[in-house]
């Protein structure tokens, strides 16, 4: 359990997420349960243990993700395989998602998304929840206090027998996040303090489930309320602008194997608002989205080692805001039909995806994987697939007034993948795995907005973009007497080029886009003894262009992270945890978008109280 809006490292046992949500010839990052546990929210995580770029507006400002060289709107986020983006923008703000409110995460990259849904065009991130049964009473109290006036509490308790199980999940912050930080915008340096950055946000999750004789059926209610105040950039001195996010998921799923039929049921309600505020400029705007989704996921085990996947999709969208001149709804359909041969050594996938989205259809949008083991219980293994994608305009791109465009054309990706993975046991105390993947797409009908002659800003589909690069990870596991060392490292090269002028006067052809780095890395490095722990995490993230010209751009910055727990026991049943952290250990002055400060070096204290 974890909950706190800084960092934090807890011992607990390290559990390994296994997934099949996608075939073995498709590139996936499966993050552990520590994994998540140490991260303070989603945002957090893909920063410090993925190859994906996470766009950071400042520290508890809004962040957004480039997947290998896309747009903020071409990874899709699924809670429990219902899909969370907004249909207003598309997007995901990472920063409201605390690790608390899910067990399981893993990075479905490229052609992968296909399965996943539509809009992936850089790949997708898979969020879910777990249930355990016959497993008694748990309860586990978590206490953080922290560096600029950081508070958080947090509250789990689960209970469960043979037949059913029910969690509830409790989390507060607060945070006046007022850190100093050196001002390069000034004609001269000078050391500022943020302003107007106060954060609170709390939210609950409630789920029930019963256990039947072939799988489970469950509800869960996950509802989250953040409100901050918005820093200025560091050219501003006054600022007073608000946003409140209040967001209220309601999920039922059914889910079992029935013979040779493995099959899921789910649907869901998602109702978000967001208001802005800004007093200054005279500005308080409302929108509203809701969401209506219902899935029936099969797959079914065929004779001679034939696997049929049928996946059926209707989701209602509806958003009205105001810079809509009324209320707009929308009807998607989707139908994904695959087959999987399974041979000895060699795994071939295929699979088609029908999509309509209001009046767009597309009846062909298919993937194809080959999935081979070299060796003879499979430890390396060569890896391809292709695929063709679309991500549809939103409700933003079609209707806002002044601008919207009607007339705007999906974004089509065709994209390459090819990659060889190795897993080696070297002996029952030490396993290596180590995974390197190269990847190309080609993004047609990109939406871009750009000024008009009448002075308003408007979407067209005047962009192509080609996107290619390599991804490296290694991971390792070693027990050197009471020892245990864990270490874990990713490497991206990404070129995101721009192919196509806006007009004869356009810069940009042939130029990087703006914040995708050429190269990111990230490792962490875990030492354990008994129940002591230490841990090392650095996280390296290249120069950013900030004009399309690349003229001009943001350096190469760099943060380390250590951390140090000890746990105690303090009866049979009940267990403390005390553990200290230190962030930005070398106090890198830096920032992810530009005029947006980061935190220096700072600090955070924690104490957590589990009882099994």
């Amino acid at each position: 359990m974890y909950a706190q809006t800084q960092k934090d490292t807890l011992s607990i046992n390290t559990v390994e997420v296994v997934a099949n949500r996608i075939p073995e010839a498709y590139k996936k990052t499966a993050f552990d349960s520590l994994t998540i546990n140490e991260a303070v929210n989603l945002s957090e995580l893909l920063q410090e243990h993925s190859p994906v770029f996470v766009k950071n507006y400042g520290s508890g400002g809004l962040s957004t993700v480039s997947f290998r060289g896309t747009g903020a709107s071409h990874t899709k986020v699924l809670w429990n395989d219902i899909n969370l983006n907004s249909p207003m923008n598309g997007q995901i703000d990472f920063s409201l998602y605390p690790t608390i409110f899910f067990n399981n995460a893993e990075l479905h990259h490229g052609a992968s998304g296909l399965i996943d849904g539509s809009g992936s065009l850089g790949g997708s991130v898979h969020l879910s929840n777990s249930t355990s049964y016959n497993r008694g009473l748990k309860i586990g109290l978590q206490q953080a206090i922290g560096s600029f006036n950081t508070y958080t509490t947090a509250l789990k308790v689960g209970s469960s027998n043979k037949k059913w199980f029910t969690e509830t999940q409790l989390y507060f912050n607060t945070s006046k996040n007022n850190f100093k930080y050196l001002n390069n915008a000034l004609q001269e340096e000078t050391i500022s303090t943020q302003n107007n950055a106060n954060i609170k946000q709390y939210g609950f999750q409630q789920a029930i489930y019963k256990k039947n004789k072939s799988g489970e059926v469950g509800v869960r209610l996950w509802y989250f309320n953040s409100d901050r105040m918005l820093p200025p950039t560091m050219q501003v001195n006054v600022n007073d602008e608000n946003q409140k996010d209040e967001s209220l998921r309601a999920l039922f799923e059914w889910k079992g194997l029935s013979g040779n039929l493995k099959y899921k049921w789910v649907n869901a309600l998602i109702k978000d608002q967001l208001i802005y505020t800004n007093t200054l400029a005279q500005i308080n705007s409302k929108s509203n989205s809701h969401l209506i989704s219902s899935k029936l996921l099969t797959r079914y085990y065929l004779k001679n080692n034939f696997i049929l996947t049928n996946n059926i999709s209707i989701t209602h969208e509806s958003a009205k805001a105001d810079g809509y001149n009324n209320q707009h709804n929308r009807q998607n359909y989707t139908w994904l039909l695959g087959i999987t041969k399974n041979l000895n050594r060699l795994n071939i996938d295929v699979f088609n995806r029908f999509n309509r989205t209001g009046e767009n259809t597309r009846l062909f949008s298919p993937s194809i994987s080959v999935n081979y083991g070299l060796l003879k219980h499979k430890q390396l293994k060569i890896k391809a697939n292709t695929g063709i994608n679309y991500n549809f305009p939103t409700f933003n791109d079609l209707y806002w007034n002044p601008g919207g465009n009607t007339s705007l054309k999906p974004e089509e990706a065709q994209m390459v993948e090819f990659g060889v993975s190795y897993d080696h046991l070297k002996s029952t105390h030490t396993t290596i795995q180590f995974e390197a993947t190269s990847f190309y797409s080609y993004v047609y009908n990109w939406i871009i907005w750009q000024p008009t002659l009448e002075g308003y800003w408007s979407p067209s589909n005047i962009k192509e973009v080609e996107n290619k690069g390599i991804e490296l990870s290694v991971k390792m596991k070693t027990k050197i007497n009471k020892l245990t060392l864990i270490a874990n490292a990713n490497y991206s090269y990404t070129a995101s080029t721009n192919l196509k002028a806006k007009n004869e006067f356009d810069n940009a052809l042939d130029k990087q886009l703006l914040y995708v780095p050429y190269h990111k890395i990230n490792y962490t490095i875990r030492a354990s003894i008994k129940s002591f722990s230490v841990n090392y995490n650095y996280n390296y993230t290249g120069l950013r262009y900030t004009s399309s010209d690349n003229n001009w751009y943001l350096p190469a910055n760099f943060t380390s992270d250590i951390g140090l727990s000890k746990k105690l026991k303090t009866s049979k049943k009940s267990s403390c945890n005390i553990s200290f952290k230190v962030n930005n250990l070398f106090n890198q002055d830096y920032q992810s978008i530009a005029w947006r400060p980061m935190p220096g070096r700072n600090y955070l204290g924690t104490l957590t109280f589990l009882f099994n």
